[in-house]
This record gives structure tokens, C-alpha cells and sequence, in this order.
């Protein structure tokens, strides 16, 4: 039997030659496969997607942090709708498509929420939409050229939509951008959609809204948090009036979000099936005053108060600040002689305004 090295001297040199290009080359594409940099940076921003995976991003969205495909979505245009969550008003709709929610007080201390949305958010149905009253005003002067949707709202609120100058799509006035159910009862069945504040936006808006706006917000800043492993925050309570407007989140640890149940049941969006969920929950506490034999509210929204962050499973306790009505509410830990603002997690935003020292409890 011939030996292997009698063997490879009888194979012909241009096989020999062939294969060593081959070797050759194959070496070479893995060598620039390992060291080719990704996309337009070598050290790109890490954020967390939607799903709460770690990615490298090259575009952020504004509004939340998220991660979108190109500049053109960074700074897209926005709408904000009040929805109510009376008892008879459940199960809202369209809470898990939002980026920013903003949970606060009305008369009896109910709560009703301003949901802000990225006007390409895939919305076949939000609500029911409910009234404006005037603090509410003041967060959506926080977003330039921002459309505002309500079904009338409190004298007050009206004038000042007005003195604001806001975007402002009012049902009563233009009420081909809502319909009602009629499998609800009145005032519980009004609703809206992308489709209709899409048309709303063509028809009303500035042209230039969006990322070509004249003017932007100031967004909040976000950053990555290892998880937290010690003293860490996996349940908290809200609570407005009673156990009927409470609810309570629980942090669950393999989506990295919190989870809002009220009655003990999940929150669930009946249109997406989804629960509804939050990367930052934010408490601010304000002070508040009821101003007649209604019982509508006045709230401190402007200045500085106490405030807690919620996220990846801590919490951080600290403070808000707002200078002005159009001025954006930041929220500072107590580090330092001014603080430093605290960075909030990419993802879906949640506001509670509490008026009530013992309404958020947490451990």
C-alpha cells in the first residue's frame, strides 16, 4: 500500500496550487467577516428595542428611546388623545400602542389617561375618549405641534386651548374624526383611530409637522441598567379613589417590564390582546385643590415636587422640575447639589401623577 506522502507527490502541482488559493481565501473572508465594523459606526449606540432585546442602533426615536429603521422615524408626528378609565368605560382600548401615558386625577379622584402616540402607531381603535381639563394642557405644551383629541372638556380647558393656540381636534366641532359605538352607552362609547388622526393631520396640521417641524421637544434622556439584584422594586400600588381606580404593576423579570393588573386581572387591550405594559414608570407627586361644587380639580404641574423612577426592577427617588408651561417635566435624583437627571429606559413610558401621600406603595 502506497504511503500518504508517496501518494500526494502523484497529485498533480495545479491541484496544489488551486487548493492553497482556496485555503487561502477562505481565511481571508473570515478574518474580514470578524473585524468588519457594524453598520456606519464601529461602536454604535446600544438601545433596547420594543421586545426589550439589546441591539445596536444606528436611529432612536425620540418620544421613547426605541429603536426605528431610519432618520426619517426619529421625530415623527405625534397625537395625543384623552381616554378615560371609568368603571363603565373598560376595557380601554388601545393603551398598548402608546409610547407615553400620563395617569392623573380628575373629579372624585378618578384617573384618566393622556396617551401619547407617534402618529404612525398601528391604532385601529383608542378610547373612549373623554373631556379636557386644564393641567392636562400643560404636558401636552411640552410637545410643539403635538394634536390634541377630546370630546369637549371643562370650561377652563376649553378657554385655554384656545389661549394656547394648541393642535386641537375637538369632537364636538369635528366629530368625523371619531364615531361612537353603539354597543356602549353614552358618554362611554366614543373612539378614534389611526386611520382618522392621520386625516385630521393632513387636513389640519402643519405641513411641516413631525421631522421637519419648526420646532421639537426636549427629550428625556435614556440609558442601559444592568439588572437589578438587591433591594429591588418587583411590586407596586396606585392608588386614586378606592380599590375601583387602583391598580398594581409587577416587575417581571424576564421581559425586563412591569405588567399592570387591575382586580388582580391583567390589563389587557382588547384590540392587540396584549397586556399592557411599562419600561419606566415614573410617580410624580403634585399637589391638587378642587375648584367648585363639581369637583374639578386644580394641580400644581409647574415647579418642582417629589418623584420616584421606577425601571429594570429599582427604584430611584428624587425629584420633577418644570419651569414653564412649555417647558418639559424632568425628573433629578438627589445626587449632588442640583442632581442629575435620571435616564429612563427605552421603551413605554408611564406618568402617574399622584395627589395623595399614601397613594403609591411599593416594595
Amino acid at each position: 500500500m502506497k504511503s500518504f506522502l508517496s501518494k500526494l507527490k502523484e497529485i498533480s502541482p495545479i491541484y496544489l496550487i488551486s487548493a492553497g488559493v482556496f485555503l487561502f481565501g477562505f481565511i481571508a473572508l473570515v478574518v474580514i467577516f470578524m473585524y468588519q465594523p457594524s453598520g456606519d459606526s464601529a461602536d454604535p449606540e446600544i438601545v433596547y428595542d420594543e421586545e426589550g432585546t439589546e441591539e445596536p442602533c444606528d436611529h432612536v426615536r425620540r418620544i421613547d428611546g426605541v429603536c426605528v429603521e431610519d432618520d426619517s422615524q426619529t421625530d415623527p408626528a405625534l397625537v395625543g388623545i384623552m381616554i378615560e378609565n371609568h368603571y363603565e368605560a373598560r376595557p380601554v382600548s388601545g393603551l398598548t400602542e402608546a409610547s407615553i401615558i400620563y395617569e392623573a386625577p380628575v373629579e372624585g379622584n378618578f384617573n384618566r389617561f393622556l396617551a401619547v402616540y407617534p402618529a404612525d402607531a398601528p391604532v385601529s381603535k383608542a378610547g373612549p375618549v373623554r373631556s379636557a381639563r386644564p393641567y392636562f394642557l400643560d404636558w401636552v405644551s411640552e410637545y410643539p405641534e403635538m394634536m390634541y383629541m377630546h370630546v369637549g372638556g371643562s370650561p377652563d380647558a376649553l378657554e385655554k386651548i384656545v389661549q394656547y393656540d394648541l393642535f386641537d381636534i375637538n369632537e364636538f366641532y369635528r366629530g368625523w374624526y371619531f364615531w361612537r359605538d353603539n354597543t356602549r352607552f353614552a358618554p362611554h362609547n366614543v373612539y378614534t383611530s389611526q386611520t382618522l388622526w392621520e386625516k385630521a393631520i393632513e387636513d389640519y396640521g402643519n405641513k411641516e409637522q413631525g421631522t421637519n417641524g419648526k420646532e421639537q421637544f426636549d427629550a428625556w434622556e435614556f440609558e442601559k441598567w444592568d439588572e437589578c439584584q438587591e433591594n429591588c422594586v418587583n411590586e407596586i400600588e396606585t392608588v386614586f379613589s378606592g380599590q375601583t381606580y387602583s391598580a398594581s404593576w409587577e416587575y417581571n423579570t424576564s421581559t425586563e417590564q412591569y405588567e399592570r393588573f387591575e382586580f388582580d386581572q391583567p390589563v389587557i387591550d382588547p384590540q392587540t390582546g396584549d397586556q399592557v405594559v411599562a419600561d419606566t414608570i415614573v410617580v410624580q407627586y403634585v399637589d391638587t385643590e378642587v375648584l367648585d361644587n363639581i369637583g374639578r380639580l386644580g394641580m400644581e404641574t409647574i415647579g418642582s415636587g417629589d418623584a420616584i423612577v421606577f425601571r429594570n426592577g429599582f427604584g430611584v427617588e428624587g425629584e420633577w422640575r418644570k419651569d414653564s408651561r412649555k417647558d418639559r417635566t424632568r425628573f433629578y435624583d438627589f445626587d449632588g447639589i442640583d442632581g442629575n437627571e435620571i435616564p429612563f429606559k427605552a421603551g413605554k413610558i408611564w406618568v402617574v401623577v399622584m395627589n395623595r401621600v399614601d397613594g403609591v406603595t411599593f416594595k
